[in-house]
């Protein structure tokens, strides 16, 4: 099987796309390499297009195929710094979605020092070909994903996977090109939105009958840290950092911006201290970048109601991110102690948890364009997925890890 990946391209030297396996467990054999698969199939037509540091030997019979395009911003003055002309993949979603779907199984993955054992794809032994029509910063351009789809068909992928949409309830010219790919016989899954949790939320493309619709629930597992402190409370929260000692704790609203938009925080009120963030109008871990930035040792994000999700996400200084409820009761402790408020953050430990639940960005029906056509059609686990990552990504995650967790329809 071919899956053919239409995202922001792949890193093409992550173990979750090599074609070598390590023999090291193997007595006598430490330190060989061996070739696990054999030449892409006699009905592959693809190509393994050079560019910006992409060879034709970055392509292997794991990673067959290699495509990049983006004709359709020739129009705009569209500025491609941030990104790689070529299909290495800047912005890591491309490289997890394609992971998550085909990736390698019995990949050792760790974050930030922190071994999280192994991960697989879904389709472990499947070939792979990433068709990078998105572009870190400049997003994607409907002809570029179009000419994208139109040409994984050609090359011969026996699925897509799109993870990628709007919430347009009009025909565009992707939702065409899936006819044509149906009609092939290719299988094609799209991400059902994150607009959610209200109803008639599903857009373009997922509401279209002829592909499969998926929505994000949880799963069973996650990585769990807390916040504790001596005056006698502990909540527990998503990390997959390190922990801190007990330290004084403090409240961002007094530090300058409740929100922690990186340089808004006081650095005489945040140093060498645990702060306190609430979750909104910014990347979660662009907070936990503004706390390191002014010199604090620790965040505790707490979000805006119960109902978002809690996210190990890889933050730039120990971090737990909590519910709204437990996030407000810390912020009256503060308010009621003041300077001798503190505070240590306990680092993720593997914890199972209760599931499956509807993630509430996952975008919900009725199809607003076709009211008999039940979507999205199945959901799979889409909150807090470990997978493969860029590890020169433009975004505000520290740089250099090849694995991150990511959540949202996409995965």
């Amino acid at each position: 099987v071919i899956v053919g990946v239409i995202d922001t391209g792949a890193w093409p030297e992550h173990p979750s796309f090599s074609d070598q396996v390590d023999l090291v467990d193997r007595p006598g054999e430490s330190g060989k390499r061996t070739r696990v698969y054999g030449p892409p199939p006699a009905d592959w037509h693809g190509d393994c297009q050079s560019g910006e540091l992409w060879s034709q030997d970055d392509c292997n019979n794991k990673l067959i195929g290699a495509r990049y395009f983006k004709d359709g911003f020739t129009n705009f003055e569209i500025n491609f710094s941030g990104d790689y002309l070529s299909a290495r993949d800047a912005d890591g979603h491309g490289s997890h979605t394609a992971s998550t779907a085909a990736g390698n199984a019995g990949v050792a993955a760790s974050i930030l020092g922190v071994d999280l054992g192994t991960v697989s794809g879904i389709a472990p032994r499947a070939r792979i070909a990433v068709y990078k029509a998105c572009w870190a910063d400049a997003g994607c351009a409907g002809s570029d994903l179009t000419m994208a789809i139109d040409q994984a068909v050609a090359d011969g992928v026996d699925v897509i996977n799109y993870s990628i949409g709007s919430s347009a309830t009009s025909l565009a010219s992707d939702d065409i090109a899936f006819l044509f790919a149906a009609d092939a016989g290719v299988f094609v899954a799209t991400s059902n939105g994150n607009s959610g949790p209200g109803a008639q939320t599903t857009g373009s493309p997922a509401w279209d009958p002829w592909l499969t619709s998926v929505g994000a629930s949880t799963q069973d597992r996650t990585f769990q840290g807390s916040a504790l402190s001596s005056d006698g409370w502990e909540f527990f929260g998503a990390s997959i950092t390190g922990g801190t000692d007990e330290l004084p704790l403090v409240d961002a609203a007094d530090a300058g911006d409740e929100l922690c938009n990186p340089g808004a925080l006081d650095a005489t009120v945040v140093t060498g201290k645990v702060v306190l963030c609430r979750r909104g109008a910014i990347a979660r871990v662009a907070k936990s970048q503004a706390v390191f930035q002014a010199g604090g040792a620790g965040m505790i994000l707490y979000n805006g109601n119960d109902g978002d999700s809690q996210n190990n996400d890889t933050h730039w200084v120990p971090s737990v991110h909590i519910n709204n409820t437990d996030g407000l009761v810390i912020k009256s402790y503060i308010a009621a102690t003041g300077a001798d408020a503190v505070a240590s953050i306990q680092g993720g430990e593997f914890t199972p948890i209760d599931a499956p639940w509807m993630a509430g960005f996952s975008s919900r029906g009725s199809n607003t364009v076709a009211e008999d056509i039940i979507k999205p059609d199945v959901t799979a686990p889409g909150v807090n997925i470990l997978a493969g990552a860029s590890p020169i990504n433009y975004g505000d995650s520290p740089q250099g890890q090849l694995f991150q967790f990511l959540g949202g329809t996409s995965m």
